[in-house]
């Protein structure tokens, strides 16, 4: 697959690259006129593109063509993640930028070792660097978006935004296999951090629009539940075909 990179500016069938993308086409790929790039506009569309010009801090193009971007999937998944410890969050989200989740929302949790932080900003700015080098990786045009984090309370206020919510969850009883996702354009998933959700938690998001789904008779660690979930959901609603 050939390298892609975010456009700047676009104006008909010019485009400009600057700042950091523009810096490392120059200091890294070394760049020149009559290079052949897909530039992409994070809406959707693709441009097939030819370098024009190289200036110290920013690059012109020439567009050949557009294109809208075939690796886009046709229904929207949300996650909302648990915050787990260490750069576990940082895996997780490239992961679901990947697999083809639109938005991710880490949350605080009864059983989070992890909290919400004064670094809160930097830290979702961080991830969201991660998401949109694993868009451009993982032939996308649309990078996922990182919420800041967030409180349970505050996403349970949220859950009635969707067509269906899938809670992950040791305690399940439903199976993902018998859900039905014809009707469905906005899905969301509910992953647990390490201590996983209490009791309450779990009644709480049912009551407030969740399904609560079993994955299996083993306890998954949370990265592995994300990714599991993130990847049998997106099977389920056609976009992993």
């Amino acid at each position: 697959m050939a390298h892609r990179y975010f456009l700047t500016e676009l104006n008909n069938d010019i485009a400009i690259v600057a700042g950091a993308e523009a810096t490392h086409l120059i200091k890294v790929m070394r760049i020149k006129e009559g290079d052949n790039l897909i530039l992409t506009d994070k809406t959707g569309y693709d441009y097939n593109s030819v370098v024009s010009s190289v200036e110290k801090d920013e690059i012109q193009f020439k567009i050949i063509s557009k294109e809208k971007n075939p690796a886009e999937p046709t229904k929207n998944l949300t996650v909302f993640m648990a915050l787990p410890k260490s750069d576990k969050l940082e895996f997780i989200t490239q992961k679901m930028c990947e697999l083809g989740a639109i938005k991710i929302v880490p949350f605080v949790s009864e059983f989070c070792v992890a909290q919400k932080s004064k670094k809160d900003d930097s830290k979702i700015e961080r991830l969201q660097k991660i998401s949109n080098e694993a868009c451009k990786q993982s032939g996308r045009s649309v990078p996922m978006i990182v919420e800041k984090t967030a409180t349970f309370k505050e996403i349970l206020s949220l859950l009635s935004d969707f067509d269906k919510v899938l809670l992950f969850y040791e305690h399940g009883s439903q199976k993902l296999s018998d859900i039905d996702f014809s009707d469905c354009k906005n899905v969301a998933i509910i992953i647990g951090s390490e201590g996983g959700f209490s009791e309450n938690e779990a009644n709480l998001m049912v009551e407030n629009n969740a399904i609560n789904i079993v994955l299996g008779s083993r306890i998954l660690r949370c990265e592995t539940a994300a990714i599991t979930a993130a990847s049998l959901t997106m099977f389920c609603m056609g976009q992993l075909e």
